[in-house]
């Protein structure tokens, strides 16, 4: 097959996946439908460019990182990435790839949380743990955050005092806040990032964030 074929080929491949993407999120909250798939997918190529990682597995693994994310369903701890990569498994050996591409995609699906405390072991996994944690971050990070907390009842600010007795290692919702994930998650971004554009990126966007909550609080506290 010519270098031109396999390109053709790989393109048809990824708008099967695109598509199948985007019916696993029909439902999905606001701060987790397919457009934070595409700001992911959009950053993930930029870094995967710059790292020299497999564009293909890059692509296909942003699209498929958060299928998991069954609307309405929460029951026990949050396993997305697990559930995300259980069911692009059969989806993806359907389109008769390789399995060693299949693994690689799956390897960077299930890397893409930092919660649980897999480490991406690949230059693809890097790309898409960056690009996802970056869309946590800035002033879409900011927008996210309330998308958020708007779609499980909590509010705009919320004081120190009101979260800081609470484990940190709680994920309960309704103790969650865009300052307490600040605090406890978002502040420590930028010193994870695994690529160095990755890194470059967060700080910039981790000084937006930062500058987004301090206006916050001065609003909040009745200053102009």
């Amino acid at each position: 097959m010519k270098p031109d074929d396999m390109t053709d080929e790989r393109d048809a491949l990824l708008a099967r996946v695109r598509r199948f993407a985007i019916e696993a999120h029909e439902g999905s909250g606001p701060s987790h439908d397919f457009s934070h798939v595409e700001r992911v997918l959009a950053v993930a190529e930029r870094i995967a460019a710059e790292e020299g990682a497999d564009l293909f597995v890059v692509r296909a693994a942003a699209l498929l990182h958060d299928i998991g994310r069954r609307p309405g369903e929460r029951i026990g701890p949050d396993r997305h990435e697990e559930v995300s990569a259980e069911m692009a498994l059969p989806f993806l050996l359907s389109l008769g790839l390789e399995g060693a591409v299949v693994e690689r995609i799956l390897e960077a699906i299930l890397a893409h949380r930092h919660r649980r405390g897999r480490e991406p072991s690949s230059p693809e996994a890097n790309c898409l743990y960056d690009a996802d944690k970056l869309d946590s971050l800035g002033a879409v990070g900011a927008a996210r955050a309330w998308l958020w907390l708007g779609e499980h009842g909590r509010s705009v600010h919320y004081p120190d005092a009101s979260w800081a007795e609470i484990d940190p290692e709680s994920n309960a919702t309704e103790v969650d806040s865009f300052q307490r994930e600040w605090e406890i998650k978002l502040r420590h971004l930028k010193d994870r990032m695994r690529t160095t554009l990755g890194a470059r990126m967060a700080g910039a966007r981790h000084e937006r964030m930062e500058r987004i909550l301090r206006e916050i609080g001065r609003e909040v506290a009745g200053l102009d």
